[in-house]
């Protein structure tokens, strides 16, 4: 992708966007959280990006990705009033079906709109499909991780903030009752990713952000994850029992078994599972 075509893609998301502010204030701070958050992961994904050393084309393009990943998040808050797509629709297809109606990807080349079309529909999948070509693979990872690692930074700093005024859109509107479910915990000291669907609490929310250490891709990410205290943050929330402490063990050690200097080139991932 070349700088003028991200440029382009750049002032079409700030137009796109200022259509649905509102003078309702529970609106407007959805609609930026979620304009503040893209921005955030664009410059995650520019420094993800050149620590695989990826071509200036392709950091483009990985931008315009991550500029693009949330787009479907905008009508979704503007319609729905909430960022849960169980309660709402998927808003990584509502945002593909967004770039198609206002042709914002009309005036790119075939193969560079079908790998961010590709990539926003797979961002928020539990799994990548398998297989995928190489390139839908490599942007899809570069996006799943950017996002995690604001996603990991905005929870965080709610966790600082939770006895002052929690976040709902942030904690799914979970309740804060203590304890925590049995079948997350199982997964995360299995090494697997925990499930949106058996959290009951935000404890388990927060059991479910650890288990997002089994799902990164590349090595870097996980170096910042741990660079920047992330699973510290969130285990010192939980309750101090000993299931906790062994997952917070096992947790440790799997980004110490998968932070490696990652050699030139996009191709080295930090693995998947235990």
């Amino acid at each position: 992708m070349q700088p003028a075509q991200l440029q382009a893609l750049k002032e079409w998301f700030i137009r796109y966007v200022r259509v649905f502010y509102s003078d309702d204030p529970a609106v407007q701070d959805g609609i930026h959280l979620k304009e503040a958050h893209t921005g955030r992961v664009c410059e995650e994904m520019r420094l993800l990006g050149n620590s695989l050393h990826l071509e200036a084309a392709d950091l483009n393009l990985a931008e315009a990705v991550a500029l693009l990943h949330d787009v479907g998040r905008f009508k979704q808050y503007a319609t729905y009033r909430t960022f849960n797509d169980r309660r709402s629709e998927n808003h990584a297809l509502l945002g593909i079906r967004e770039l198609a109606g206002t042709g914002a990807l009309s005036g790119l080349p075939a193969e560079e709109e079908n790998l961010i079309t590709k990539a926003v529909e797979y961002h928020n999948r539990r799994e990548l499909p398998h297989p995928l070509p190489e390139r839908q693979s490599l942007f899809a990872r570069l996006i799943r991780d950017a996002d995690k690692l604001d996603i990991l930074y905005l929870f965080t700093e709610s966790l600082a903030r939770e006895n002052q005024k929690p976040n709902r859109a942030l904690n799914s509107a979970l309740p804060n009752t203590p304890g925590y479910s049995p079948v997350l915990i199982h997964n995360l000291l299995q090494g697997r990713l925990c499930r949106y669907d058996d959290m009951k609490n935000y404890n388990d929310r927060k059991l479910l952000m650890l288990s997002w250490v089994y799902d990164i891709n590349f090595p870097w990410t996980l170096a910042e994850i741990n660079r920047r205290g992330y699973l510290e943050k969130i285990l010192d929330g939980l309750p101090a029992t000993g299931e906790i402490r062994q997952a917070g063990e096992r947790l440790r050690a799997a980004v110490t078994r998968k932070t490696v200097r990652p050699a030139p080139g996009a191709g080295m991932t930090a693995g998947t599972g235990s």
